[in-house]
């Protein structure tokens, strides 16, 4: 016991003295590193099984974490309005539908594309909720993004899946990141962020299980027909291995690395330094095939511009507890 508090220590004193930008850009290679993995385990499970079983993984991971059970706990996270419990249901509901959404996007379009488009979700929050011009312009740069990109995938059809499905899927989304942005701010207002996301991210990931649930285990005890090695003998325990791999690399690491560097800049600077995910994806994206054309290219860095615009003057504060 001792020894893990003293190695959390250090962890935590490292992530103090890198420099933020680092930290992001470290950040976002595990990330979608361990995203292009996972659409290579597409050919074993269905995205949307896929993406189950990384929501209950971040679950179970935070729940070890977080203990929200326990005696200290109890009173104050489990005592609440209803208003107070509509919110954490709401975030919980709109961060589940976020990733599910990412998957299937990126099951149908490359995944720096879809990277790209998504970042429509916070910029119009900044839109809605800003009063400078800043975001006004951020947005209408975004917009000639992301009409760019729908345009030339659209009329260049790649064959690697249905790009129309996977631009709806990656608008809702989106759209679903902006709601978690917004209902996270108000829960983090009342304190215990960690605490109540971990519950948000249990009651988002029970409500997923009501429809993907039996069948995601159904699909991992036997694969698919068209799958490879997890048809082999110890095929499932490897994929459920590599799943959970994918959760704590995609998932829980980063959200608990970024709760650390976030106290240690403004909300306006983070986003800036996360402009890099886009670019990052895409990069990622070409080591395993994804190639994208001038016009794609172009597109994606339009979308950088906007969140660099959209959100360089914003010195509010962005750490929480």
């Amino acid at each position: 016991m001792h020894q893990m508090s003293q190695t959390k220590r250090v962890v935590i004193d490292l992530l103090n003295r890198v420099p933020v930008v680092l930290i992001v850009i470290g950040e976002a290679l595990v990330i979608y590193l361990a995203t292009a993995v996972a659409k290579l385990a597409f050919t074993q499970l269905d995205p949307l099984y896929s993406v189950w079983y990384r929501v209950g993984f971040m679950a179970v991971l935070l729940l070890a974490w977080r203990r929200p059970w326990s005696a200290g706990k109890r009173d104050r996270l489990f005592h609440r309005s209803v208003r107070g419990w509509a919110l954490i249901v709401l975030l919980g509901c709109s961060l589940v539908l976020m990733n599910t959404m990412f998957y299937v996007a990126i099951s149908n379009m490359d995944m720096g594309i879809a990277v790209a488009i998504e970042f429509l979700g916070p910029l119009s929050v900044a839109v809605i909720t800003g009063r400078s011009w800043r975001e006004r312009l951020g947005i209408g740069i975004a917009a000639a993004g992301v009409v760019l990109l729908a345009g030339i995938s659209l009329a260049n059809p790649s064959g690697k899946g249905t790009f129309l499905v996977g631009l709806i899927a990656i608008l809702i989304g989106g759209s679903m990141w902006g709601v978690y942005i917004v209902t996270g701010r108000r829960v983090a207002s009342g304190g215990n962020s960690l605490d109540n996301l971990c519950i948000a991210v249990t009651i988002g990931w029970l409500v997923q299980s009501i429809f993907l649930g039996a069948p995601a285990i159904a699909n991992v005890l036997h694969p698919k027909p068209d799958a490879t090695w997890a048809l082999a003998a110890g095929g499932s325990l490897k994929l459920l291995l590599l799943l959970f791999v994918i959760s704590l690399m995609a998932s829980f690491i980063p959200y608990v690395v970024e709760q650390i560097t976030l106290r240690r800049t403004s909300s306006g600077a983070f986003s800036v330094m996360q402009s890099i995910n886009p670019a990052m994806a895409v990069a990622i994206g070409l080591l395993f095939g994804e190639v994208p054309s001038a016009g794609e290219i172009v597109g994606v860095a339009l979308v950088i511009c906007a969140v660099i615009v959209t959100f360089s003057g914003d010195a509010a504060p962005a750490g929480n507890d």
